[in-house]
């Protein structure tokens, strides 16, 4: 793996200085700021209750559609997407789990594993050898197949058009 520090290119370089004193600035600014202070409360009440936040935007957002459907005429579609969406927000902010008891929920569970970044591979193995993987190549996953098929058999069915259709079904 090639590692480039951009720091010391001359095209990123200067931008990236900028960057360190614009932001060395803004911190030293944003101690006694009141900006930072509301922003701070903003994110503490977002993480308190966080479906409640969502509703009152998704609310908000729906009257926002549903008055601009009877401005130059009524648009009947306009005016029920709006009416829907001040529903589903008005019984989101009826929720007020904190955002710990929301992860634990499993549609947050799988929205998280689903967007999540995969797991980046090791560079070396037990042996310190780079770029090899560290699963054996002639180790096969029959073995392994055959096992959850015997496994999968139970006394009831005992049959082996079973066991092949659990194969099947797993391929």
């Amino acid at each position: 793996m090639i590692v480039i520090d951009l720091r010391e290119t001359w095209t990123v370089g200067p931008i990236l200085r900028v960057l360190d004193w614009v932001i060395d600035r803004l911190v030293d600014a944003a101690v006694g700021s009141r900006f930072v202070d509301v922003a701070q409360r903003g994110v503490a009440t977002a993480h308190a209750a966080p479906m409640r936040l969502s509703g009152i935007c998704v609310a908000t957002l729906g009257i926002v559609v549903a008055g601009g459907s009877l401005l130059g005429g009524v648009s009947t579609t306009r005016l029920a997407v709006g009416v829907g969406l001040a529903i589903v927000g008005l019984i989101g902010m009826q929720d007020d789990r904190d955002w710990t008891t929301l992860r634990e929920t499993h549609p947050v569970e799988l929205a998280i594993a689903v967007f999540a970044p995969p797991e980046p591979p090791d560079a070396t193995d037990d042996e310190g050898k780079i770029g090899q993987s560290r699963a054996d190549p002639n180790e096969s996953s029959e073995p392994r197949i055959a096992a959850d098929a015997d496994e999968s058999l139970s006394p009831a069915s005992g049959s082996e058009d079973s066991a092949k259709a659990s194969d099947s079904d797993r391929q």
